[in-house]
């Protein structure tokens, strides 16, 4: 499973207790000992006419995670994926929503507005870089063979998609801030590799998105 390149920080959550590292792919690592609830995270769609769902749980390996992209104008993103990549028959969703300005000297309240619920658009395609393209929601998907399939490659076509943010509440975490998320969504994915697309409806997301 590869990891975006605007994708510099990650946090890892799981069990009750939250074992985080803060990963910044220039080499250097710290660590953390937040907390929170793991047991509201998940997700599921139907893909390509198949029905895939996760939950994070104390127990089966999978993870929520947070992460950043950028420096004072940044991405955002909140997954579920597995603890390690070759866990088998996994699959994993990570959502970006972007472009949060004014990152340095964000407060808490404005990063939790950032996700005020309403309606939005995903990042115009067909490539991976909403900094070129402008603000918007990416998901990615990996299917069970480590397969990457994205909103924003291929032709990037999202006529008639759809993504809302449904609710968000403070996330209970030590020493960084957390909100987590609901999103519902349609959409349209594309394999990175083939540009081949497969169609995203009833797409449902519970995770965190991090002021880390």
């Amino acid at each position: 499973m590869k990891i975006k390149q605007n994708q510099i920080i990650t946090v890892l959550f799981f069990s009750a207790t939250l074992l985080s590292s803060l990963f910044i792919f220039s080499g250097c690592k710290k660590q953390k000992d937040d907390k929170t609830d793991t047991s509201t995270y998940y997700y599921k769609a139907t893909i390509g006419g198949a029905s895939y769902s996760q939950t994070v749980t104390a127990t089966n390996g999978y993870i929520a995670g947070s992460s950043l992209g950028g420096t004072d104008d940044v991405t955002v993103t909140a997954d579920i994926s597995p603890e390690d990549p070759s866990l088998p028959n996994s699959t994993a969703i990570s959502i970006t929503k972007g472009i949060l300005h004014n990152y340095l000297s964000l407060t808490n309240a404005q990063f939790y507005n950032y996700f005020a619920p309403g309606n939005f658009n995903f990042t115009t395609g067909p490539d991976y870089d909403p900094f070129k393209n402008g603000d918007g929601f990416i998901i990615s998907w990996f299917d069970k063979d480590g397969n990457e399939w994205t909103t924003s490659d291929g032709s990037g076509d999202q006529t008639n998609s759809t993504i809302k943010i449904i609710s968000v509440q403070e996330a209970q975490a030590v020493n960084s801030y957390y909100v987590m998320v609901k999103l519902q969504f349609t959409c349209k994915l594309y394999n990175t590799n083939t540009g081949e697309m497969k169609q995203l409806t009833n797409g449902e997301f519970v995770g965190l998105f991090g002021k880390i």
